[in-house]
């Protein structure tokens, strides 16, 4: 009987300390795993980018299996963000400098059409390869692993994962434009 109430003090004992000893271990590995967005990404890059179908600002379906054979920049964005606002001239310039050869599928985040609409008319027309949706549900955000506002997925013809961009970029820079002439093979 002794021996059981000693195995039972060993094991109580065993319990007590385990439980702290593994909360300081996460404590102390917590920085060496890669965080979801990061894994969501990596995914992203084995497997490929899921299509998915918004509605343009006319109210269309829009996929992005409808850009297949030509290079896409998926880039998350919305009206509020202020780094957003700054980035989206540079990304309409883009879209010009390669005309016809690159499309732009702007993923609004809004949490209303009409400041996506009030936004657009602030910017005025957009070229043809400047196709904009509303995701009201923000939907692509979990699809993608989105963590900031803008974002930037760079995608090959065969619509596999390049580059992701997080944050304000200017995409009519030379070192831009000489990325995408790379990537066009022009």
């Amino acid at each position: 009987m002794l021996r059981l109430k000693g195995f039972i003090g060993v094991v109580i004992t065993a319990t007590i300390l385990a439980v702290p000893l593994y909360y300081y271990w996460e404590f102390l590995t917590r920085g060496m795993r890669p965080s979801g967005s990061t894994l969501r990404l990596n995914q992203l890059e084995k497997e490929g980018v899921p299509d998915f179908t918004l509605p343009d600002l006319a109210g269309q379906p829009v996929s992005l299996h409808q850009f297949a054979g030509r290079p896409v920049l998926v880039n998350l964005w919305a009206s509020w963000c202020s780094p957003c606002v700054k980035e989206f001239p540079s990304l309409k310039h883009l879209v010009e400098h390669f005309s016809g050869k690159l499309v732009v599928l702007a993923v609004s985040h809004d949490h209303s059409r009409d400041d996506l609409d009030s936004f657009i008319r602030t910017f005025g027309k957009v070229p043809k390869d400047f196709v904009i949706v509303w995701d009201k549900d923000r939907k692509t955000s979990e699809l993608f692993g989105t963590d900031q506002l803008p974002e930037t997925y760079i995608l090959t013809r065969e619509h596999r994962l390049v580059r992701k961009v997080a944050g304000e970029q200017l995409w009519d820079q030379p070192t831009a434009l000489q990325f995408f002439t790379d990537i066009l093979g022009i």
